[in-house]
């Protein structure tokens, strides 16, 4: 007499397990891959903003469409809010060849740490 067991043994359901286990692990992690590198894109954009708000500031005044006080020097350090984050920004003048030309480099990180997340650079006629 012949009897047929129908179903699956514990090996084949056990291999199924694992499978499932890796196939889900994998997804898990590259949704947080995504999810970290939309962070570090959307800080990026940030401190880029940042830095494009000092060098157009640089133009305006090296082109004289932006008047300073009397008496007052620009800044080179700062602290700026941009995105609801406290972002610190460098600026660096330096002379270039070529008669009255000058690079402007800015440097932006988050406040706090010791990295920068941008570093934008302009020449400019005019100090």
């Amino acid at each position: 007499m012949r009897t047929h067991n129908r179903g699956f043994t514990l090996i084949e359901v056990v291999m199924a397990l694992f499978i499932l286990s890796l196939v889900l692990s994998s997804a898990l992690f590259a949704v947080h891959q995504y999810a970290d590198e939309r962070l570090r894109i959307r800080d990026r954009i940030l401190a880029n903003q940042v830095a494009w708000n000092h060098l157009m500031d640089s133009y305006q005044y090296s082109q004289n469409l932006a008047s300073r006080a009397p008496g007052s020097q620009r800044k080179t350090k700062g602290v700026d809010t941009q995105g609801g984050q406290e972002w610190r920004w460098e600026m660096k003048v330096e002379k270039a060849m070529g008669q009255d030309l000058y690079r402007h480099e800015v440097e932006v990180g988050l406040d706090g740490r010791d990295s920068f997340q941008s570093s934008l650079a302009v020449y400019l006629v005019g100090e």
